[in-house]
């Protein structure tokens, strides 16, 4: 698979920072990815049983020749959907910072943010969350987060994306409705927890979107575990 010079990743990346999904699978199995020109190796990225759509993050050196490649491990087709959520090069200007002991941002099933208050997420909807002050130069290039979904109440997925306004753009009333993305983080079923790191840059004014992108309402709990600082 081609990743470097394609889609606004660099001939020069080193490394990609991917979402991948396993979808429709007709047997159990699993998926690896791992750099062209390597043998694939023994461990897994994805685990998927029967008819399942499961995703996870991954980080993925780019082989010579700027690709990578996604081995499905079962016995039987999947179909499959590779996300791009970053890359790493020599000249990248953002250093990754350990938080150290993950924070917890949110547990809607208690905590209360910026005027929303405790309860689930609703059905396609977005949850706006600002990590950074309100200011036009975010210190901050990209969040690493563990997100988990839990007490859902029917199948959806999460996508977790930069959100264009400032937070005080939701305070006066202003705010622009962000598009709706069509990447997912994290993929369940009725009655499943389930959890996955995403990867993500905060908008112009240091704020993500937290997305249901289910006809269900579901719990939504976020974690900062790391950020790019940028020099």
């Amino acid at each position: 698979m081609e990743i470097a010079g394609r889609a606004g990743v660099p001939k020069g990346a080193t490394a990609v920072a991917v979402n991948l999904t396993a979808t429709n699978p007709r047997s159990a199995g699993h998926l690896t990815a791992y750099p062209s020109g390597k043998a694939a190796p023994a461990t897994s990225n994805v685990n998927f049983t029967a008819g399942q759509t499961v995703a996870n993050s991954a980080v993925v050196p780019i082989g010579p020749d700027g690709k990578i490649n996604v081995r499905n491990g079962g016995w039987d087709p999947a179909d499959v959907v590779v996300d791009v959520v970053g890359y790493y090069t020599p000249e990248s200007r953002s250093a990754l910072v350990a938080h150290g002991i993950p924070y917890r941002l949110l547990d809607t099933r208690k905590d209360s943010w910026g005027g929303w208050k405790a309860g689930p997420l609703k059905a396609r909807t977005h949850f706006p969350m600002r990590l950074e002050g309100d200011t036009t130069t975010p210190d901050v290039d990209g969040w690493v987060l563990n997100t988990t979904v839990t007490d859902t109440r029917g199948n959806g997925f999460l996508s977790v994306t930069p959100d264009p306004n400032f937070w005080s753009d939701y305070a006066n009333g202003t705010a622009v409705t962000p598009q709706r993305p069509v990447s997912s983080v994290l993929n369940w079923t009725k009655g499943a927890t389930v959890a996955n790191v995403a990867q993500t840059p905060g908008g112009k004014g240091g704020m993500i979107d937290l997305w249901n992108q289910g006809w269900e309402d579901t719990h939504l709990l976020v974690d900062l575990l790391a950020y790019y600082q940028t020099d």
